[in-house]
């Protein structure tokens, strides 16, 4: 038995049966699996997202706190080491009108009051000089005695700290029970006065500064057992708070060590349901949704494959068609409707490689016969050339000798004789610019024996170019028109340049001359039968020189040589030939 392989056991079955498959493999299972996979992700960000949340709320909430200490610290160390001030409370004052007076000079017109009052609910400096009067920023030391932060403090024995707690009976009745405090001793200068300077919030300012900071949890503060702030339970004691944390799973809890105690921090996110990580990660789980189609699309790939491989063996033997002969379908695998679509293709092939080959015959025979026709034409061209250059060259030759009356007739003859063996040997019309120099030479010289001091010439021919193929008698063609059409009606000294460089990709042939030009309208009406020039044109016009080499051009250079004329009226004219660098062809 021959080996199953995965095409012959989809290609056994009816297209019906494969798009079965494709919806049940490809559809139906992918999304079973991928909605299990789908909430347990959804789940899982969401549990990073929370705790994130808690930790940036603690942060926030930290951040608030230190600061507000940091600045207390700052304040309360500035009245340590203010001399002025440890002077004014270490001093013992005879009477209380002594001290009034250096209340008034010292206290009143001193930095010490602006300070005091600089968004701070209250500041207090205790101490045990007796002489100084009991109010506003002094009070006795004894007094601070009955509060709970000193017996804290006391107990404590560190330089300073801050204390948070609800005092039943606060000292001052006006004042607010809950406290928050930061205590510092003044120990800056070593006096018997023992001094301990205070400064206390209210806890409603820091409420409402905790309240405007953004957060996405549920948050406590606590220092010791003491519940500072709650911003969604304000009702809760610190008994509850340790239960809720001790069942709570979705909970944070942070303790900061600073200025000698302690704050610590519990963070709440909500319980997780289906329903709010859904609506809560609605782009994740749409993203999720669209990822999923890759499974399917893979799975269906193995299955579209039964189809799609024969489909594309069958698509390129209908490609080999370009060649005009089709070649059949060596193995056919499958009995499906591909299958049979296949075998028919190959029985069409015979009949059409039959019909194929006795159209190319008769293709061939016609191409033979256009290119035939094609050489004779161009031998005509060439034909046309040859009177026209001889019929000029004789005219200088006869105009010379009856002006001069000179044996230099011989030189001419010479340079006649040039020109004449090249029209002559039309065995290969493709000549090398060098050579096709040598022709301009020749004619330009002929033309000075005619035209005398009236005509002056410069060819400036790169040497890279020299080498390359362009048809006979082309660039001399435009030589010769630029002396009879320019410096021949020209009283006055001409000059004519010819010029072959490279620039770029292109190959530029410039026959510039100085004679009278012509206008804008001529120049443009000539440029077009240039660039458009065509065997029939020829055969119509009465004056073939330029047409003839145009054409002849544009033939050898594949139609892509591109003429342009620039001339001014009585200043001169110029012929610009561009041609393709990758269409030109070198000499060996």
């Amino acid at each position: 038995m021959g080996k199953i392989t995965r095409t012959n056991l989809f290609g056994s079955l009816k297209l019906s049966k494969k798009f079965l498959l494709m919806y049940i493999f490809g559809i139906i299972l992918p999304l079973i699996i991928t909605d299990a996979f789908l909430l347990k992700s959804i789940y899982d960000a969401e549990l990073r997202n929370q705790y994130f949340y808690r930790e940036n709320a603690i942060d926030s909430y930290s951040n608030y706190f230190e600061n507000l200490l940091k600045n207390d610290a700052a304040m309360a160390s500035a009245f340590d080491l203010n001399k002025t001030l440890n002077s004014f409370i270490n001093k013992l004052y005879e009477s209380p009108y002594d001290y009034y007076y250096h209340y008034s000079t010292t206290i009143d017109n001193s930095f010490f009051t602006t300070l005091a009052d600089y968004n701070r609910d209250r500041i207090v400096i205790y101490s045990d000089n007796r002489t100084m009067l009991n109010g506003n920023y002094f009070h006795p030391l004894s007094e601070a005695e009955k509060e709970v932060w000193f017996r804290k403090y006391s107990e404590s024995g560190v330089n300073e700290a801050f204390y948070a707690y609800y005092d039943y009976e606060p000292v001052m009745k006006s004042f607010d029970q809950k406290r928050f405090i930061y205590v510092r001793r003044m120990t800056n200068t070593r006096t018997a006065v023992d001094k301990i300077v205070t400064i206390e919030h209210k806890n409603w300012r820091i409420v409402e500064d905790l309240s405007e900071i953004r957060v996405d949890c549920a948050m406590v503060v606590c220092c010791d057992d003491y519940i500072i702030y709650s911003n969604k339970y304000p009702n809760i004691d610190y008994q509850t708070l340790l239960d809720k944390a001790s069942k709570e799973p979705y909970m944070t809890v942070k303790e900061y060590p600073m200025y000698g105690n302690s704050l610590t921090f519990y963070a709440f996110t909500e319980d997780l349901t289906v329903s709010n990580v859904i609506s809560n990660n609605i782009p994740i789980i749409v993203l999720i949704i669209i990822v999923t189609f890759i499974i399917p699309i893979l799975l269906m790939k193995v299955l579209e494959r039964s189809i799609t491989e024969r489909i594309t063996i069958l698509g390129k033997a209908f490609g080999e068609g370009d060649n005009e002969i089709f070649q059949p379908i060596k193995e056919i695998k499958g009995t499906d409707e591909i299958s049979a679509l296949m075998h028919n293709y190959n029985r069409i092939v015979g009949i059409n490689n039959e019909l194929t080959n006795t159209i190319y015959k008769d293709k061939l025979r016609e191409q033979e016969s256009d290119l035939a026709r094609k050489n004779a034409e161009l031998l005509a061209l060439q034909s046309q050339i040859n009177p026209h250059f001889l019929f000029n060259a004789l005219e200088s030759i006869r105009m010379h000798s009856i002006l001069k009356g000179e044996n230099e007739t011989a030189e001419m003859v010479q340079r006649l004789a040039v020109m004449q063996r090249q029209n002559v040997e039309w065995h290969d019309d493709a000549v090398t610019i060098e050579e096709e120099e040598g022709f301009i030479d020749a004619y330009l010289q002929l033309q000075s024996y005619r035209f005398g001091e009236r005509i002056s010439f410069n060819i400036d021919i790169d040497e890279e170019c020299k080498k390359v193929l362009i048809p006979k008698l082309t660039l001399v063609t435009f030589v010769e028109n630029a002396c009879v059409h320019g410096i021949e009606s020209k009283s006055a000294q001409g000059w004519i340049f010819v010029r072959v460089n490279k620039k770029e990709d292109k190959l530029i042939i410039e026959v510039e001359d100085t004679g009278d030009g012509m206008d804008e309208k001529e120049a443009e009406a000539l440029q077009e039968r240039m660039n458009n020039v065509t065997i029939d044109v020829i055969r119509k016009a009465k004056h073939v020189g330029i047409l003839n080499a145009c054409l002849r051009i544009k033939m050898m250079f594949r139609d892509q040589a591109k003429f342009a004329i620039d001339s001014e009226k009585g200043i001169g004219m110029s012929v610009i030939i561009t041609i393709p660098a990758e269409l030109i062809t070198m000499s060996e």
